[in-house]
């Protein structure tokens, strides 16, 4: 009888008689507590944080007395459905939206300056007040000046030299050539002093000295800088209008240096008017602008503006969307704030809610952003966190080797999550902090991704 119990004993105690013991399921593999994703098809421990691995039976469920981290809550499905918990899988943040106010400015490129080659005195101003629309080629002042004289007689005279050679049946093709290119000179001799195509044209048929030159627009557009009054005298160069065509225009968005994006890397924009529909944009491909002092930044927005409602100098409301990065988001409901850091519940499956410590970083449109502790496809409770919350710490044991009237401080693994005690944890000083871990594997996969055994080894200070 002793020796028949003896051997029962040791069948009983074999590792794989858990596999198929009283309850009469099969185990069909071992999978990780901390992390279901590793299989093994014999029991064991997990290579990553030291635990027990633990059986997955026929029916798809693992062992009801398995192992939880401190804080974690199994719940029956009567009770998930009575707190009506939901979850959210992890996946990649999409896009980020800033809202800013931007100002108006022409574009650049559909920006025109009027002045003239030579010195001169305004003799009359005609009607072009600052913000007046004009067409191309109208008329926007008459200057009188010295030098006037010499470049119209020049064009008279190459003109006539043209002409006759025309009439020449024994003209040589080359002297042709050379008045054409004479004519040209002195037509772009009179541009460049100022004069319209319109009186180019009326003193090729008069042949009579003008002596008052017509300052024309140069395109169609509105004028935004005017700096010319009767009587006035200026200097060859002097800028005396400055007007932009207004069916496209640039709006320059304000943001802080700590936001401003990359160059091209804005998905979209649009510009906000009161009572009218949002204006789409397209971000300019430049980088963005600083001031002086470096803490401003400004992403240059085009826009078409074909009915002319964008005017130079107006602030409207611009809404940006750019990448929000590669970390993934969160509802702001689902990250609990215990005063020390940040938390959420991760499902496990078969009703088993792990509490795990996470980084969180920006907040926008109430979602939050979270740098560590959770892996993508992991799925988080977003709706009824709280109440898991305060189910966790009703049923959170007391630790043994805890003093009387003494809280044991807990902490978490940043490589595998589990929830720790302080007292016989493995430690790293990292940046600054003290870190801490549940196992040799555990602190040694953390010293490598994060290159600590590598710069104790070339002797460099890691901060």
């Amino acid at each position: 009888m002793v020796v028949v119990a003896f051997f029962a004993g040791r069948a009983t105690s074999h590792p794989g008689a858990a596999a198929t013991s009283g309850i009469g399921r099969k185990a069909l593999y071992y999978v990780d507590p901390m992390h279901p994703q590793y299989r093994s098809d014999r029991p064991g421990t997990a290579p990553d944080c030291g635990m027990d691995l633990e059986p997955v039976y026929s029916d798809g469920r693992p062992t009801a007395t398995s192992a939880m981290s401190p804080g974690s809550v199994r719940l029956t499905p009567e009770q998930e459905q009575v707190i009506q918990l939901e979850t959210e899988t992890m996946q990649p943040a999409g896009t980020r939206e800033i809202r800013t106010a931007g100002r108006v400015v022409p574009d650049e490129a559909l920006t025109f300056g009027v002045s003239a080659g030579v010195d001169g005195w305004v003799r009359r101003v005609y009607s072009g007040e600052t913000g007046t629309r004009v067409k191309q080629g109208q008329p926007l002042a008459s200057f009188y000046g010295r030098d006037l004289a010499s470049p119209q007689q020049a064009y008279v005279y190459a003109l006539e030299s043209s002409e006759r050679l025309r009439k020449q049946a024994t003209a040589e093709p080359g002297q042709s050539a050379l008045a054409a290119r004479q004519l040209s000179t002195a037509r772009n001799d009179l541009r460049f002093a100022g004069m319209g195509d319109a009186q180019i044209e009326e003193l090729e048929r008069t042949r009579q000295e003008m002596l008052d030159i017509d300052l024309t627009s140069p395109a169609a557009g509105q004028i935004i800088e005017r700096n010319v009054a009767v009587g006035q005298r200026f200097m060859k160069g002097d800028q005396l209008y400055r007007i932009a065509d207004l069916s496209r225009v640039w709006v320059l968005a304000e943001l802080s240096s700590r936001e401003t994006p990359a160059s091209g890397s804005v998905q979209g924009a649009k510009v906000l008017l009161d009572g009218t529909a949002p204006i789409e944009a397209k971000a300019a491909s430049v980088a963005p602008q600083f001031d002086q002092e470096g803490r401003t930044g400004r992403v240059r927005l085009e826009v078409n503006n074909p009915d002319r409602r964008l005017v130079p100098g107006m602030v409207v409301s611009v809404v940006l969307d750019w990448p929000a990065g590669t970390n993934p988001t969160l509802p702001a409901d689902a990250v609990l704030n215990s005063g020390s850091g940040n938390r959420a519940f991760v499902a496990r499956g078969d009703g088993q809610y792990e509490l795990r410590a996470i980084e969180t970083g920006r907040q926008d449109r109430g979602r939050v952003e979270v740098r560590s502790g959770l892996r993508l496809d992991e799925r988080v409770v977003t709706a009824g966190a709280f109440l898991l919350d305060s189910e966790s710490r009703l049923k959170q044991p007391v630790h043994p080797k805890a003093e009387p009237g003494r809280e044991v401080q807990m902490v978490t693994d940043l490589s595998c999550g589990m929830a720790i005690t302080v007292a016989g944890a493995r430690t790293v000083q990292w940046r600054g902090a003290l870190h801490y871990f549940c196992s040799e594997q555990c602190k040694r996969k953390f010293e490598t991704a994060h290159g600590i055994l590598l710069t104790r080894a070339t002797g460099n200070a890691h901060d």
